[in-house]
């Protein structure tokens, strides 16, 4: 018998008692969750110890004890805290004060197997920036070696560089202007190809081989870019959406390194300007926000990585004084020796699902790598970047026909409304880093698509060498992610033609940004394609009628609803957890939580059985007043209802059919409850694949015992 161990975090914070005590309970979907919480075993060394700001506190002491004596203590004004030392294996408590007030004693170990983390200082990033050019993704001498190893990017680069050269320049953006010129939206997505795309691909291609036509046409483009003021629709901090201007801060330092030997020296004095204006944009928005405390902001967390290439870029320019450059090195390095990534747990996992991990995975590779170059010493030695290649393999398997869970599950990198943003090739750096045989493989056979759509800065880059790499196990038929809260579930993971999967959702991260109150969902696929999945899709753009009114319901996924009600919607009280996980033999357990998910006082735990062809789910659901239940279940392909049975096909039948508690009655329908293109301009109707949608209705009762099972045919 095997059993997979698990480490749930405990969702239940500490509230406050009496006037002594500290916030702990988090009041915002933007705020840090406190770390480490009640018995979590730390594989992270020193760990860092994360708590919540409290009003009217200044200043904070964290103390660390061992075997009843002080280990570690530290005085600050922060809201976390990474000790200079590394700690022995073995138990400890921690607790903060600020003046009469205390957190509360929290135990928690520290694992024989933890990680070093010895990241460099930002002095020591800033002292170490060559006076070279290019020095951003490789240095000149580096060329020849990756020219070898990367025969067909090269192929691929030089077919977005002739796309490039026929799609010419961008015009400037006027939605702030003419209510009739083209819309924000539409507006961004084209300027990605321009910017993120055309300017990138002619560039490296410049850097590469010389090309001086692809110089000349990368030039020309980023001082057309340089032209247009950083405010307005360009900013990262105006009130015009910051898409436009989040393109420029990511392309335009690696960019202008790249391109260095051609341009004038007014023409270097311009991009500098640019460039600074960028950075200042980037420090104003993470300080207003203030990021370490709130770092739930989807796009602020792209932000520290730009603000540190920026100074990078500028260490050796005459606009930006050095005082400036080494606070933005300083800030960027707090943040990713601190709290980051907010979204990505020590498991591995991204809260924020597949779509958006593939991405926001991208933003800092640049810095990392120079970073690590220059110095020596690495941002990589989290937990997270190490097992982050599980996660993508589970969860961002380019083959798969989807991906759940989260905003942009529909989406792969050809698509037409987003495209290259779930990545093209997501394994790339991290499968050459940390991962197996298995990974790397992975990573090759999406190497060289047809062209990139948008993540290029990382295709060409150098990866540091000679570091001690502690890489990830190889691929488990079964993973989970606790801290992000996610469960995969595989018969045959390395054979995709014979595997029936699984994926669970029981997340201490709530329903905001881009996540869905769909707690204990779950998604069933046979040889990668979906059988059951979430349903729905953004609509036009983010924040749709469609999107806010029927992607973001519980109703849309393949979670219970109680008197017709779902989960908390845009809330961080939409919390789920894990109870357990584990293997025995060829069956697999999973047991989740989700009843405090609810604005309603039930109590629903779901458990998952798994053979090879077979899953039974059992719900069983307790409240202090009856209600009734809706199952909702959703597929990309129709149902066929028979009585209180169903089935539904793709590649295989799926059947359906309820073992234990019957149904009062159930229906199917194609339709959502908000049309897709709702309340949009008809000139920006967007079209996509029909999606199906299954209902089984329980009466009223204060104890429910619902027993499905999907059985492949």
């Amino acid at each position: 018998m095997s059993e997979k161990k698990l480490q749930t975090p405990n969702c239940n914070t500490i509230g406050v008692i009496g006037d002594n005590r500290l916030r702990s309970e988090r009041v915002s979907a933007k705020e840090v969750f406190p770390f480490p919480v009640e018995n979590r075993t730390v594989f992270s060394n020193p760990p860092c110890f994360i708590w919540l700001l409290n009003e009217g506190c200044d200043n904070y002491t964290l103390t660390v004890t061992k075997d009843g004596k002080k280990y570690f203590e530290k005085t600050t004004d922060k809201n976390y805290c990474l000790p200079d030392k590394q700690f022995e294996a073995g138990e400890y408590e921690w607790n903060v004060v600020s003046g009469l007030r205390e957190k509360g004693w929290v135990r928690f170990k520290v694992s024989s197997e933890a990680i070093i983390f010895n990241p460099p200082t930002a002095k020591e990033i800033f002292d170490s920036v060559p006076d070279v050019h290019p020095r951003t993704l490789f240095f000149k001498e580096d060329i020849p070696e990756i020219l070898e190893k990367k025969n067909k990017e090269l192929e691929t680069l030089k077919r977005n560089v002739r796309l490039a050269y026929k799609n010419g320049m961008f015009e400037y953006p006027e939605f702030h202007l003419d209510e009739k010129a083209l819309p924000y939206r539409e507006y961004f997505g084209k300027y990605r190809d321009y910017c993120d795309r055309d300017m990138v691909a002619t560039a490296l291609l410049y850097a590469l081989t010389g090309d001086e036509k692809a110089g000349k046409h990368s030039k020309n483009l980023f001082l057309r870019i340089c032209s247009m003021t950083p405010n307005g629709p360009a900013s990262i901090v105006g009130k015009y959406g910051d898409e436009v201007g989040l393109s420029n801060a990511r392309v335009l330092p690696t960019v202008y390194d790249l391109l260095y030997p051609l341009f004038s020296e007014g023409e270097r004095d311009l991009a500098e300007w640019t460039i600074y204006c960028y950075g200042i944009q980037c420090e104003y928005r993470l300080r207003r926000l203030d990021y370490c405390q709130n770092p739930g902001d989807s796009h602020a967390g792209r932000l520290p990585a730009y603000l540190a290439e920026c100074a990078m870029i500028l260490r050796y320019g005459k606009v930006a004084d050095k005082e400036t450059l080494e606070r933005w090195i300083g800030y960027a390095t707090e943040i990713y020796t601190g709290i980051f990534p907010y979204y990505g747990g020590s498991d591995g996992g991204w809260a924020e699902g597949a779509f958006y991990c593939t991405s926001y995975t991208r933003w800092y590779l640049p810095f990392f790598c120079m970073a690590e170059r220059f110095t020596g010493k690495s941002f990589f030695d989290k937990p997270f970047y190490r097992n982050l290649i599980k996660y993508l393999i589970h969860f961002a398997n380019p083959e798969y026909q989807l991906h759940p869970f989260g905003d942009g599950y529909w989406c792969k990198s050809t698509d037409e409304e987003w495209p290259g943003f779930f990545c093209q090739n997501p394994y790339r750096v991290y499968a050459e880093m940390f991962g197996s045989d298995y990974a790397r493989a992975l990573s090759e056979k999406y190497a060289a698509p047809d062209y990139y759509r948008l993540h290029l800065l990382d295709i060409f880059m150098k990866l540091p060498e000679n570091m001690d790499r502690k890489l990830a196990n190889d691929a488990n038929n079964m993973e989970v992610f606790p801290d992000t809260g996610f469960i995969s579930i595989h018969t045959d993971l390395k054979n995709i033609k014979k595997d029936f999967a699984l994926q669970i959702r029981a997340s201490r991260f709530g329903s905001d940004s881009h996540r869905h109150p769909d707690q204990s969902s779950f998604a069933l696929f046979y040889a990668g394609k979906a059988l059951i999945s979430p349903s729905g899709y953004f609509g036009r753009q983010y924040g749709s009628r469609h999107h806010f009114g029927w992607l973001c319901t519980t109703k849309a996924h393949n979670a219970l609803l109680f008197n017709g009600k779902g989960q908390y919607e845009r809330s961080h009280k939409a919390i789920g957890k894990i109870n357990e996980c584990r293997q025995d033999g060829s069956v697999f357990y999973a047991e989740t939580e989700a009843g405090m998910a609810y604005p309603l006082d039930v109590r629903w735990v779901r458990k998952f059985r798994m053979t090879d062809g077979e899953l039974i789910i059992t719900d069983e659901i307790e409240s202090r007043e009856p209600l009734t239940v809706t199952y909702p279940l959703h597929s990309v392909n129709p149902f066929t209802v028979t009585g209180n049975e169903a089935e539904v096909e793709n590649g295989v039948r799926l059947s359906i059919k309820m073992t234990g508690e019957q149904p009062s009655g159930v229906f199917t329908t194609n339709k959502f409850d908000v049309d897709i293109n709702e309340s949009e301009p008809e000139e920006y109707h967007v079209t996509k694949p029909e999606q199906y949608h299954l209902y089984f209705e329980f009466p009223e009762s204060r104890t429910h015992k619902i027993e499905c099972r999907y059985t492949i045919s």
